[in-house]
């Protein structure tokens, strides 16, 4: 849901949007390099409702506290989750919109934890355009195996290693304040109530069928009031975990992810996170972590 930049070797940093954004918003845009938005951008128009919030302790509700304790309940359960993925991004800066579609795949194993993202098609068009643009074939995939992220390019037929970690990376690292990337699958009530004002927001026709939407504005004092206006979480009433998350960024960039055909806990091959070049020509980086000097003794 939010973004990982990574300092590695030649000061690369690498952008990947985690689920709900797991994805980079340059790389699902289908751009062959990260890109940064305009460092002065034009005001654009944010809902009312949107800004940062106090950093005051309000209480929740009965409503609220329960639901909170069943999304972390089902998250720390929750063994691994697959299901088709729309992509939709509004840039009010540039007036333009990006669509994909794709899969998600997740997986916990016992001392890690992976996942996939697979993006099969691009489409962008001018906001004000009648004309729906028709996708066209962008073959894409970033894969998390614990300690490297890889960012499969079908288009540029190159592939890219980040390493992020010595270590294998288990849930605890995905909390929200406790890792390079927090997970919508890794939430706990502690942490959204430390970073956020949380709002449960009345039902619209345009919700998710049969879904809980929590609204999430950044506390002042927390790491997403520096990027991030406002997150939302539509929560599945079924089993707790989300169907669709939002967020807007910078008060120009709004990008909402949406779930569909979710299988859980349903066995996931190791194939699934291993991302391969599919034939000659292919070109492949590795950058691995850029280690802290050890200093030497006194």
């Amino acid at each position: 849901m939010l973004e990982l930049k990574v300092k590695m070797k030649k000061n690369v940093a690498v952008p990947m949007l985690v689920l709900p954004v797991l994805i980079g918003s340059a790389f699902a845009r289908g751009q062959c390099s990260p890109a940064e938005p305009p460092a002065t951008p034009k005001t654009a128009q944010s809902s009312p409702t949107s800004g940062t919030a106090e950093n005051t302790d309000k209480p929740i509700s009965d409503q609220l506290n329960r639901l909170l304790d069943k999304i972390e309940q089902a998250g720390a359960k929750l063994q691994s989750f697959q299901a088709d993925m729309t992509f939709k991004q509004k840039d009010l800066l540039h007036e333009s919109l990006t669509l994909r579609n794709g899969n998600l795949y997740y997986r916990v194993d016992k001392d890690t934890v992976r996942f996939r993202i697979h993006f099969k098609d691009l489409q962008q068009q001018y906001l004000e355009e009648e004309t729906v643009a028709k996708p066209v074939k962008f073959d894409e995939d970033y894969a998390f195996d614990g300690l490297w992220v890889t960012r499969r390019n079908g288009h540029t037929r190159q592939i890219q290693m980040w390493e992020v970690s010595k270590q294998h990376s288990d849930k605890e690292t995905f909390r929200l304040g406790k890792g390079p990337f927090p997970l919508p699958f890794a939430i706990k009530k502690k942490d959204v109530l430390e970073h956020f004002e949380i709002e449960l927001v009345a039902p619209d026709p345009n919700d998710p069928a049969s879904t809980d939407h929590l609204k999430l504005l950044p506390k002042k004092k927390s790491p997403y009031a520096e990027e991030y206006v406002q997150m939302n979480l539509w929560i599945s009433n079924a089993d707790a975990l989300p169907v669709q998350v939002s967020y807007e960024k910078d008060n120009y960039e709004i990008t909402t992810v949406r779930w569909s055909k979710i299988e859980i806990d349903k066995k996931i091959k190791d194939e699934i996170f291993k991302l391969k070049p599919a034939g000659k020509g292919w070109s492949v980086e590795k950058n691995p972590l850029e280690e802290t000097p050890k200093k030497p003794p006194n």
